[in-house]
Parts: C-alpha cells; structure tokens; sequence
C-alpha cells in the first residue's frame, strides 16, 4: 500500500495539478452547460426520449408505432435525464445536468477510494490520473448520452467492491455491490458487463463458487428492476437491441482508431510487468491486471462495430487508474524512483488530454450562433400558438443537419418529435424499411408546419453509416403535401398545402 510517507513535494504538486485540472473541468461543463446545441445527435435523442418519460409515455415502442423511435439505451439513461428535466423543467440546458453531474459524482468517488486504499497523500495523483483520462475523452464523460452514467457505475462498482472487500467484512457483500452496480450498467448499455469482470477477479474471490452466482443475480435483478415501470415494456427493448447487434460488424477505420485511444488504458500492463520482474507484485493484483486488459481487448469489439467508437472503453477509466497505482505500490521502488515512473505516467495522460480540450472549446465556441437559431425557433413557435410545429431535415449531414440538434426545444414546448437522424439512421442500418405509419402522419399533415435547415432541400440528407439517401420515401411525401412559406436565417418555415 502507498502510504502517506511518501515524498512530500511531489504529492502536493500532484494535488495542486489535480484541484487545476478540477477546476478545468468545472468550467468546460459550464461551457457546455450554457452552449445552445449538443456536441452529438445521439444527445438529441436522449434530450427529448427523457420527456418522453417525465410525461408518462413509454418510451420503447414497436416498429409500428407512429412515434417509433429506435433506442439501444437502456432505461437508467433516461431515468436519470428525465429526473433533472422533471426537476428542473424542459430545457437543454437541464437536459445536460444528468451526465456533468455524473462526471462530478464519479470523480468524489474514485477519490474517497484513493483515500481509503492507498492514503490521503495520493489523493491528488490518483485524481490527476483520474481527471487527465476523463480530460482525454472529453466530452465523453460529460456529454448528455450514456457515458457518464457508465463511469460512474464502475467507479462506484471498484470503490465499493474494494472497501467490502476487507478480510473484516462478510463473503457475500462486495460480490453483492459489484452486482448491482453492474446491473445498473448494464441497464445503461447491454454490454457493460466487461467493465466489472476485472473487479470480480480481484474483489469476489473469496468464496467464488458463491459469489459469482450471487453477483450474476444481483446484477439481473438490477438491470430489470426499472422494466417493472410503464414507460419502460422489456419485450420491445429486447427485440431492438437483438436486431441491432445481429447486423453489426467490426469496421477496420473504428478498430484502428480504438486502438489507438487504449495506450493509457494499458498503462498498467508494463508496471506489472516490471513488477513481476522484481517479484514484488501480489498474485491478486496479477489476476486483476489481467483480467483489466484482457475485458479492454474484447471491449474493442463494441468500440469498432459501424456506427459506434472508442468511446465504448472509457468505462475502464477508473479500473485503469486504481490498477495503475496499485503497481507502482507494488513495485518496491525508492520514492524518487517511484516518483518519477509516476510523473511519467502522469505526464503522458496530460498530453494526451490537450488535444481533446482545445477540440472542445472551438466546437462550442465556433457554434455559437446555435443561440440565435434557439431564437429563431422560439419565435417560430411564439407566431404560431396552439398549431403543432416538428424539425425535419435538410441535405447537409456534415455541419448544417446540426442546427437539427436543437430539436428537443420543440419537444419541451408540447410538440411532437417522430424523426430523429441518430435513431432514423440506425434504423436503415438495420434493415428497417420507412415507416407505413410516418408516412400517413405526412400524407395527412398531422403536423401542419415543419421547420427545415434554411435553403436546404427537404429530407435530402444522406446516412453516415452508409451514405444511402434513407429518407427518400419520405421526402417525396413531404414535398407533395408541403410548400415552403417563409424563410429565416437557420430555417425555412413549411407548412401543409391546402386541399383543393
């Protein structure tokens, strides 16, 4: 164990660099917090699915449905967005509070188990390790999708698998809490399994026979509990998952890029390398490293099917931190020795996060104008009262289709949403063919008046997974019943022909 004898000077060095890099994170999330858009579609869908659930509709719904929208999520994403838009009210702003506050929460965590684990003087590394990893994937860790919610389960699974873990404590409660944490993973994203076999290994292995089954158990009652709602029928949300992950294969450009992002992930191999090389490393955390790169290695499956990204690593992030000290406490070194293998490790992890800061802050900052379409909005909405208005498309995909991201604005001011382009695009991925209900709502004009990016050609825009023109069918229908009326600076105002 590292103790708190270590050097001073190096410890509150790291701690001054872990309170800036805090600090950092603070204002990127308020940043982002007062940003008009999203950084991604897959927000978009989230933003307005959660409203769905705050008005008490269901949110997965068989291909039939009008308002059908596929959705791999699982119900605990949208329990937690739509808890802070029912607490806060309808906005994008309240929309992101769910994942920032994740990202905040899983950082408190991880580092009371610092504390708790290794002592009070490597507080500040291990957050600095903590926050540079977070830094390197930003905005993975604090945008409004899964992500967030997935890293703080983990890190809640790792601080309280380790804490129960304690010769003092009973057989059955860390296999009992790394379960439930991981079926609350779970119920975020199917696959979060992989994330906690490494804490099993290194965590229930007392009594194992017992405890893995208890911890399977644990795991299922969790991830089903939420089912048990309304808003959430289990045989729907089955089928969709089913029928995406049977069409999904590894694309070589995701893999290589996976690749790419694992480097500090797998910061942990070579100091139990080297510690092994010593003999000095416990046999427990051999297992532990181990099963850690080995669940990162299946996990670029997921990372590199079409339509995904490495993203789907960063549940390793905590694992890989607490790995990371646990070896360098392993190694025996001197602390000058041992100190300066952790500045290199450190050093690399701050690096690599400068890249993705500076990525961030221009994204936000050079769409600024997201503000003034907001407005254009609202008064689109303000001119029409009472008559339902809905977002459609335009041509571009590259950099216009995200004035579309501001969609959910419509959602929280009581109109419908039935096209979504991250879900609309899965679909066709998938196989779906274009919507027989969809299609009777635009021959029918259910929806009077549609806004379309301004001066774009009306549902035009090819999908990113295959560059097919997806949405033709509906296009030929919207053209026939709609005509353009008015046009504005980020939309063009459609409205429903009259009949005769």
């Amino acid at each position: 164990m590292i103790v708190s004898s270590a050097a001073p000077r190096p410890s509150r060095l790291f701690a001054v660099l872990a309170a800036l890099a805090l600090a950092w994170l603070g204002l990127i999330a308020w940043r982002y917090l007062g940003f008009a858009g999203y950084f991604d579609h897959g927000e978009v869908n989230v933003a307005f699915r959660a409203w769905r659930m705050v008005q008490g509709l269901p949110l997965y719904l068989l291909p039939e449905a009008p308002d059908y929208l596929l959705t791999v999520y699982g119900p605990t994403v949208y329990l937690a967005n739509g808890a802070m838009l029912g607490l806060l009210g309808g906005s994008i702003a309240a929309s992101k509070v769910a994942g920032i506050a994740a990202a905040f929460l899983a950082v408190l965590a991880f580092g009371l188990h610092v504390r708790g684990r290794f002592g009070a003087a490597w507080i500040g590394y291990g957050l600095l390790l903590f926050l540079g990893l977070q830094m390197m994937a930003a905005p993975f860790p604090y945008w409004s999708r899964a992500d967030p919610l997935s890293i703080l389960a983990v890190t809640l699974g790792l601080a309280a698998g380790a804490r129960l873990a304690e010769p003092d404590r009973p057989w059955w409660a860390a296999p009992l809490a790394i379960g439930l944490c991981c079926g609350v993973a779970m119920n975020v994203k199917i696959h979060a399994f992989l994330y906690f076999f490494p804490l099993l290994i290194r965590f229930a292995a007392r009594r194992w026979l017992w405890a893995w089954p208890l911890a399977g158990l644990a795991a299922l009652l969790a991830l089903l509990a939420p089912f048990t709602l309304a808003a959430f029928p289990l045989g729907p949300y089955v089928a969709g998952v089913l029928k995406v992950v049977s069409v999904r294969g590894i694309e070589t450009k995701l893999l290589l890029n996976s690749l790419q992002h694992i480097l500090p992930l797998m910061a942990p191999l070579p100091l139990m390398l080297l510690a092994l090389w010593r003999g000095r490393v416990a046999r427990a955390d051999a297992l532990y490293v181990g099963a850690l790169i080995l669940a990162i290695l299946v996990g670029l499956y997921p990372a590199s099917v079409a339509g995904s990204s490495w993203y789907q690593l960063i549940p390793f992030l905590p694992l890989a931190v607490d790995a990371t000290l646990r070896m360098l406490a392993s190694l025996g070194l001197a602390p000058r020795r041992r100190d300066a293998v952790a500045w290199g490790v450190a050093l690399l992890v701050i690096g690599l996060a400068l890249v993705p800061q500076r990525r961030g802050l221009r994204y936000i900052t050079e769409r600024s104008w997201m503000g003034e379409a907001a407005a254009e909005i609202e008064t689109v909405m303000a001119a029409h009262p009472g008559r339902p208005i809905e977002m459609g498309f335009g041509k571009d995909v590259a950099e216009r289709y995200r004035v579309t991201f501001l969609k959910p604005m419509l959602a929280y001011a009581g109109h419908p949403v039935t096209f979504d382009g991250w879900s609309d695009m899965e679909a066709d991925f998938i196989g779906r063919p274009p919507s027989a209900a969809r299609l009777e709502r635009l021959q029918d004009c259910a929806t009077p008046l549609w806004l379309i990016p301004a001066g774009e050609e009306p549902f035009a825009m090819p999908s990113v997974f295959s560059g097919r023109d997806f949405l033709a069918p509906y296009r030929a229908v919207f053209r026939a019943r709609y005509e353009r009326r008015q046009g504005g600076q980020y939309f063009d105002l459609w409205e429903c022909r009259p009949v005769g």
